[in-house]
């Protein structure tokens, strides 16, 4: 191969695309879907309860099918597939806006939920993790960014388009938007893998050249690592998505910090400059936490998240102190991107990527089930006792599971991958 020389690494531009995604496709689907609430209730006349079905709808859909998901991704070309899922999701947002009922919006909820997995994070993760030697972790949190990017930016477009054209014009809108933005984007970028087009991916050319990867060494890494049927017998795994389930039920609970503030004692203006400020210290912490990674390492990466998290959990419990709720938004600030991050960097320092996309798309399942039972347990646990007294201190023992399982498996997996090299 030629060497190339002050020319943009193709891998730049598959992260463009992946955080073209999260910026238009993830944002509209999960971020502002709350915004059209009560625009339909006005229009369909139902329950709230029954509309906020539509992300439990979603949420089944993409826990049911994740791992299929990671199966095509293994074995069908990006190319085509992942336009293919975004144009279904583009589909199912258009066709909301003819459904004359609830009965007809939920099961395309659930099959927009299908298509939603297949379109967002688990390609997302698989196309970065094949793309980046090095600096992977700012790779994952940067795209990670374009859904807080894409809340902020689109969030005063589609209220505009709802108050007035009506929520059904702006599903149309958004829709379109979808299909001649981002398909095409997709369609004429994406490929599965950097040798699809002759390349290495981004840093494995610099190892080269240095001489700290030979050819032969380099066709040996590029397929270490357990398979899923490995995976799959493995008690690393199974401890992997006790870890994976026990930070998602902690973080999906955390969502529910401006109602907390309220019911202890704050106003709803502190409420959303709270809810403002640790949204904004999330995007500096997404990036900081790419970056530590890619310095420090996925271990070491993992210690300060995780002892972040217990800390910010720490705080949530004396919030009522104006000093320690603060803290707790600096710290959750900080530890907000670790459900989006942290997961796609330790299943292939776990796992390898031998089969990267089948062990992620279970990954996934449970990462999506966690994060939608956290939100419910919380609301039926507050229903049950009245406050909080009871639910930050799980979360609090949630995190530390957490963190004593993911280095449970790491030392676990770096044995075993160390005895089948031998």
């Amino acid at each position: 191969m030629e060497k190339q020389t002050k020319k943009i690494h193709y891998a730049w531009y598959i992260l463009a695309c992946c955080f073209l995604i999260n910026f238009i496709v993830q944002s509209i689907v999960m971020q502002l879907s709350n915004l059209y609430i009560v625009p339909m209730y006005n229009d369909l006349q139902v329950p709230r309860t029954l509309l906020s079905l539509q992300s439990i709808c979603i949420t089944v859909g993409a826990v049911v099918t994740a791992p299929y998901w990671g199966k095509l991704y293994k074995t069908k070309d990006a190319r085509k597939l992942l336009p293919m899922a975004v144009s279904v999701v583009a589909l199912c947002t258009i066709a909301r806006s003819f459904c004359p009922s609830i009965w007809f919006i939920l099961p395309l909820a659930f099959i927009k939920g299908v298509f939603f997995t297949g379109s967002t994070l688990l390609p997302i993760s698989i196309l970065l993790t094949m793309w980046f030697k090095e600096r992977r972790g700012f790779a994952i949190s940067f795209a990670s960014i374009g859904t807080s990017a894409g809340g902020v930016v689109l969030s005063p477009v589609v209220s505009y388009l709802i108050s007035d054209f009506g929520w059904r014009n702006s599903d149309r809108i958004v829709g379109i938007a979808m299909f001649i933005i981002v398909v095409p984007c997709l369609f004429l970028v994406v490929r599965s893998r950097p040798k699809d087009i002759g390349l290495q991916a981004y840093g494995a050319e610099t190892s080269q050249a240095a001489g700290i990867v030979k050819e032969k060494a380099k066709q040996a890494a590029s397929a270490v690592g357990m398979t899923a049927r490995e995976a799959r017998r493995s008690p690393i795994l199974y401890f992997f998505l006790l870890a994976i389930f026990s930070l998602t039920l902690a973080t999906g609970a955390a969502l529910q910090i401006p109602t907390y503030l309220q019911d202890i004692g704050y106003s709803p203006a502190v409420a959303a400059k709270a809810v403002s400020a640790y949204s904004a210290i999330g995007i500096l912490g997404r990036l900081f936490l790419g970056w530590f990674s890619d310095k420090k390492g996925v271990k070491n990466a993992t210690i300060y998240i995780c002892s972040a998290g217990v800390l910010a959990f720490l705080f949530f419990i004396f919030a009522k102190n104006p000093a320690m709720m603060a803290a707790m938004i600096v710290l959750y600030g900080l530890v907000s991107g670790i459900t989006s991050v942290m997961p796609t960097l330790l299943t292939s320092t776990i796992f390898g990527n031998k089969d990267y996309g089948p062990i992620y798309g279970m990954v996934v399942s449970v990462n999506r089930f966690g994060g939608g039972i956290g939100t419910l347990l919380v609301s039926f646990l507050f229903d049950l006792t009245g406050d909080y007294s009871i639910i930050w201190p799980a979360c609090l023992i949630c995190m530390a599971l957490t963190f004593f399982l993911l280095l449970l498996c790491m030392s676990m997996s770096k044995k075993k991958l160390a005895a089948a090299q031998n």
